[in-house]
């Protein structure tokens, strides 16, 4: 609105040598202005408009004095094979250290579980001793904080977690959404075409460096792509 009242007291001072009065096309952009919030507020598009989008996804730096570890896990069901990754990073989103590993024949459970151990012995190998742990299984993140049934198959690594984590002066532990989890997802995926076993990153893959950049300036994704 503002554009197209400033051009057309141009178009009249270059085509018509007409006076143009800066007061006067102020108090017309106003006017404008009000008369265009009024008829948006009569059509209930203006609480639309100031409404945060939740479809829109990114992933969000630790505290200044926290470190972020994003774990995942993967399962091939053709093949039963099963893998996990993570990656740790400072408050920049700064590549620290990231793993990938090939656990062979287990459930996805297990393999977000498994995701979560390998980040807490990173954290406590390193001195890393406040961190949050990010991961997009809301089960794994569920049985950590409500505790599951001891008959559980996944029984016996929640306990090695609970001594893992007493090892670290402070643990956070969140639920994400799968899109904000990116970077792990693909070292979960390079974990799958290693040997059984893990390997430590001491500089990023190739594969994960785009991603490690979209999340370090905060880069939003549409849910569900």
């Amino acid at each position: 609105m503002a554009i197209s009242s400033i051009w057309y007291e141009r178009n009249k001072l270059v085509f018509y040598e007409a006076n143009s009065q800066p007061v006067k096309v102020v108090e017309e952009i106003k006017s404008r202005c009000r008369e265009y919030t009024k008829v948006m507020k009569k059509q209930g598009l203006a609480r639309k408009m100031t409404k945060k989008p939740d479809n829109l996804i990114r992933w969000y730096p630790p505290d200044a004095d926290y470190l972020k570890i994003n774990v995942d896990g993967s399962f091939y069901a053709h093949n039963g094979n099963a893998a996990c990754g993570g990656v740790v990073r400072d408050n920049l989103g700064k590549f620290l250290k990231g793993f990938a590993c090939n656990l062979g024949s287990c459930s996805i459970m297990h393999a977000e579980l498994w995701g979560i151990i390998k980040g807490l012995q990173i954290a406590i190998d390193n001195g890393y001793n406040r961190i949050v742990i990010e991961s997009d299984s809301m089960m794994a993140i569920g049985f950590i904080k409500v505790d599951c049934p001891r008959h559980h198959p996944c029984s016996p690594l929640l306990d090695d977690i609970k001594v893992l984590r007493r090892r670290l002066t402070q643990v956070s532990w969140k639920h994400i959404l799968h899109e904000a989890n990116g970077v792990a997802d693909i070292l979960a995926r390079i974990g799958q075409n290693l040997p059984i076993g893990h390997q430590i990153f001491y500089f990023p893959p190739s594969e994960i460096v785009h991603s490690l950049y979209v999340d370090s300036i905060g880069t939003l994704r549409l849910r569900g792509f």
